[in-house]
């Protein structure tokens, strides 16, 4: 094809490669394929996944539990339910608010969970004001630190990702994650 005449397809492909160029420098996609992969890395770690995508075991029988007498009747009554179920809850008020909630946590883990500590630490302070009065330095020190920590978390803006790839996070994640199963070679 001669790239001068002006074609449709050469256009189209100009117009591609143009496209390609600004979504590989976009912040936005890149960030998006970043926690893409994080969550596929972090699901694939995970032990239930693991154990959902393991080869079966010969040995091991497998019973529909459909055809069973004793379960067969609330799995049945399960699988007329849940397209209802399926169909009232993304119609749901409460899903809008729980995807808008999710995309607050990720967004400002740190804030949502001061604003958190402020309402459970104002509720706390009110029960605890006959202890605060009489002078007990523990209590008044410890209220104080805690109302210091959770006003300077209101100033925090960093992301979910950010805080999972600092190395608190990754000390976290190191001491929370399951250990490997042992091989059963």
């Amino acid at each position: 094809m001669d790239t001068q005449n002006g074609s449709p397809t050469v256009s189209l492909e100009a117009v591609d490669e143009k496209v390609s160029r600004v979504l590989a420098a976009s912040r936005v996609v890149q960030t998006s394929q970043s926690l893409t992969a994080q969550v596929a890395k972090v699901t694939r770690a995970s032990s239930l996944y693991r154990w959902l995508t393991k080869e079966p075991d010969p040995k091991v029988v497998v019973i529909d539990l459909r055809e069973t007498h004793t379960v067969g009747p609330f799995v049945r009554l399960l699988d007329r339910l849940v397209p209802h179920v399926e169909r009232a809850w993304n119609e749901s008020s409460l899903k809008r608010a729980t995807a808008r909630t999710g995309a607050l946590v990720r967004d400002v883990p740190v804030k949502v969970a001061s604003v958190l500590l402020l309402v459970v630490l104002s509720v706390q302070t009110l029960q605890s004001l006959p202890a605060i009065q009489s002078g007990s330095v523990t209590t008044v020190g410890t209220f104080t630190l805690a109302w210091l920590l959770a006003l300077v978390g209101l100033r925090v803006d960093w992301t979910l990702a950010e805080l999972a790839e600092s190395r608190a996070g990754r000390l976290l994640r190191a001491l929370l994650e399951p250990p490997e199963p042992p091989n059963e070679d």
